[in-house]
């Protein structure tokens, strides 16, 4: 299972991507990538861990969200 906030998301599948192409991955500093895409879009079709959330019950709404600080690092 995969934790996500406390919340542990069972038989979520997960990779290792070797190759990102694209400006934006040569020009920011990221340690990683969450797959939050609709599940048409997915790789493999592999299901997104936001729709394994849901279908486990494991959230209350369809909604997330993402802050991104401006300050600092962490």
């Amino acid at each position: 299972s995969l934790q996500v906030e406390g919340l542990a998301v069972s038989n979520q599948q997960f990779a290792e991507s070797i190759s990102e192409p694209g400006k934006a991955f040569l020009d920011a500093e990221f340690d990683g990538i969450l797959g939050l895409a609709y599940p048409s879009l997915a790789v493999d079709g592999v299901t997104p861990v936001f729709d394994n959330m849901m279908a486990q019950n494991l959230v209350e709404l369809p909604l997330f969200s993402v802050y991104m600080s401006s300050y600092g690092r962490g």
